[in-house]
């Protein structure tokens, strides 16, 4: 593999491209397999890297002391006294500012130069690539967190529903309008004992968090869907921005998933895309995605294959498909629309 290209797909995982390069690089993955192959394992590589990963917010009073020490560069000097009648200056002496530049230019009159101007501009500008990127570095971070939150409420949903249903969480069914991995959230809406509070299935980092207004159907309504188009449309937003767990088959049997409270099993996740290497989720600037694990925890990770999960991609199950896992212990994560059983034609 080439320098550049390595250097495009780094660029390309760490959101650092523009968007036409971005744009070529994808078309470039879509159509390469060895450079969706490289792309996998830079991604691996850089996967240590999470754990050691901070944003530093800018101190408070930042932006008030930058203000503050561009004014006191750039003070206007005052106009110089007219002398009186009999050639004597009166009034105030001139400013200290006016005093130095008098003195350091041997009297030349120096009332705010255009050197000043540019020495104000590159403290403009200084104090702009230290600012701006610490503020949005803590926007980004806060989203981050905000996320997370609501997959650890999530999380005590799905706990909640399993404690009330044999130790299983909510089924996604096989066929019909609710065959969906979606179909976890109205489910979930539908239980008597969880209060509103509990569910907001929006990461903040999102598309869906731009909609004017978005709410979660009902059971009812979404059954009362009846038009191929109508159950499509719903199916894709009712899960809101995240994916759930498809569920794994055995002995030709489709099971849900059991809360067995295990640490390494993803449940949820930021919503993985169809159309990103890796299924990355498009929330997050395409960086990695908040995965909820069943024992309740959350992680922040840059690939659906961490090191710790024994190889198991939480996007695709054993044979690489996005469908039901094969297993008890293969977990597959499907967003919007996934079916958990894929049928021949589809």
């Amino acid at each position: 593999m080439s320098d550049s290209l390595r250097e495009d797909l780094l660029g390309y995982l760490l959101g650092v491209l523009d968007p036409q390069r971005q744009a070529e690089v994808e078309q470039y993955l879509a159509e390469d397999a060895e450079a969706r192959r490289q792309l996998a394992l830079l991604n691996r590589a850089l996967a240590p890297l999470d754990a050691t990963r901070r944003e530093y917010a800018p101190p408070p009073d930042l932006a008030a002391r930058t203000c503050r020490f561009v004014a006191a560069q750039t003070t206007a000097p005052e106009a110089p006294a007219e002398p009186n009648a009999a050639g004597v200056v009166s009034g105030r002496r001139p400013s200290a500012v006016r005093m130095h530049a008098v003195e350091s230019s041997g009297g030349e009159d120096s009332r705010f130069r255009w050197q000043d101007l540019v020495m104000a501009a590159g403290v403009v500008v200084a104090a702009s690539i230290l600012l701006f990127p610490a503020i949005h570095g803590s926007r980004v971070q806060a989203r981050l967190l905000a996320c997370q939150n609501n997959l650890r409420k999530l999380g005590t949903a799905l706990t909640d529903y399993s404690e009330y249903h044999e130790g299983f969480f909510p089924e996604v069914p096989t066929t019909g309008n609710l065959a969906a991995a979606s179909a976890y959230a109205p489910i979930l809406a539908a239980s008597p004992f969880l209060d509103e509070d509990q569910l907001d299935v929006v990461c903040p980092d999102s598309s869906l968090a731009e909609a004017d207004s978005f709410s979660i159907p009902t059971l009812e309504e979404v059954e009362a869907a009846d038009s191929p188009e109508q159950v499509k449309a719903m199916q894709e937003t009712m899960g809101g921005s995240y994916g759930y767990s498809l569920g794994y088959q055995e002995d030709g049997e489709y099971r849900p998933t059991e809360n067995l409270r295990r640490a390494s099993f993803a449940l949820a996740s930021d919503a993985p895309s169809p159309s990103l290497p890796s299924h990355l989720s498009e929330n997050h600037g395409r960086l990695g995605q908040n995965v909820l694990f069943e024992d309740g925890h959350v992680r922040f990770l840059t690939s659906p294959q961490p090191s710790d999960s024994g190889g198991d991609d939480f996007f695709m199950n054993d044979d690489g498909v996005v469908a039901a896992g094969l297993h008890q212990n293969d977990a597959v994560i499907g967003a919007g629309a996934t079916p958990p059983i894929q049928y021949v034609g589809e």
